[in-house]
């Protein structure tokens, strides 16, 4: 077969072409917005809002193919924080999305001034500096609604007086949740009995240690205890032991009943927030912090029935969530 000069030209052709349509794929690729979404654990409510997060950014036009998105779990391992917020903020990307306490503490101590911070699921933003009003950062806060899971549990137990709390105090929300769980208790007239956990296994065991000593267990906003919760369950079901928490995770897992925070909808805001940045440009302390109350009245019928529990008609009024067995 003849090997001419127009087969040679036509090769050369060919082949300035595939180059060019390769540095044109790179060139897309580089022109992509990146952003890292870094979380704590695999958990329920971390979960919901990293998904409402994806869909906050997908229906402002960041979905799959427009943006690169990178998403980091720390699984837990929270002497590791620092090394992984460190190697994040290497990569220099568009935006950062720590979502929990820990992990925005960790990422605001590693990153410059100029790199963007889209905080999801902080319960209380000062404890990461957002009270000083720094421009790289922003986000959406769960503000756990202490004084109503409280209440739910005066409304459930209304003869209760002794009220566990389990928590981490290395964990600045656990601290900030102490505190205004104490007030709560207090202004309900109940005492709050404390009992420290600063891993999931001393959580279990430290609720174990309440069977009998309270009236009712509550989990607060506490990333620890939260991820023990079945275990904190299966630890009380023979004391027949109820559990109130704050949030509707823990309440899927065995808890009895939560006045939570919707936590996909929390992490579509955020989502909508990290498309603002992307889009507009400005520093994200451009746009002011948003904050969920908590308000979804959410109750396991499967877990009543296993401790012989019956639901109060007051409760059953609100329309509740309910999880497992509905009542008859």
């Amino acid at each position: 077969m003849s090997r001419g000069p127009f087969s040679a030209t036509r090769r050369i052709i060919v082949l300035g072409l595939a180059a060019l349509t390769l540095l044109s794929s790179c060139a897309t690729q580089a022109t992509k917005p990146s952003v890292v979404i870094f979380t704590l654990m695999t958990y329920d409510i971390l979960d919901e809002s990293i998904a409402g997060i994806k869909q906050g950014l997908a229906e402002e036009g960041y979905g799959p193919g427009a943006i690169n998105l990178r998403e980091v779990n720390a699984n837990g391992q929270t002497e590791l924080l620092s090394s992984y917020a460190r190697e994040i903020a290497a990569t220099k990307p568009n935006v950062i999305v720590p979502v929990s306490t820990p992990i925005a503490q960790a990422v605001m101590t590693a990153v410059p001034s100029t790199q963007a911070v889209v905080f999801s699921t902080v319960t209380n933003p000062a404890d990461i500096g957002y009270d000083k009003r720094p421009a790289n950062l922003t986000g959406v806060s769960d503000a756990v609604n202490y004084s109503a899971n409280i209440g739910l549990i005066r409304e459930l137990l209304p003869s209760a007086h002794r009220i566990g709390l389990i928590y981490n105090p290395a964990e600045r929300n656990s601290q900030f949740g102490v505190a205004e769980t104490t007030k709560a208790v207090r202004s309900a007239g109940m005492e709050l009995v404390l009992v420290t956990a600063t891993n999931s296994n001393e959580a279990v065991i430290a609720a174990r240690s309440l069977i009998g000593r309270v009236d009712a267990l509550y989990i607060g906003s506490d990333n620890t205890v939260a991820s023990a919760i079945e275990g904190i369950v299966a630890a009380t079901r023979g004391g027949k032991l109820p559990i109130v928490a704050s949030d509707a995770g823990s309440v899927r897992k065995g808890a009895l009943a939560s006045v939570s925070v919707d936590y996909h909808q929390l992490g579509i805001a955020a989502g909508r927030l990290v498309a603002r940045t992307l889009r507009e440009g400005k520093a994200p302390g451009s746009y002011p912090a948003i904050r969920f109350q908590g308000n979804s009245l959410v109750i396991n019928q499967s877990t009543a029935s296993g401790i012989g529990f019956t639901f109060p008609a007051s409760v059953l009024a609100r329309k509740p969530q309910i999880l497992g067995n509905a009542p008859k």
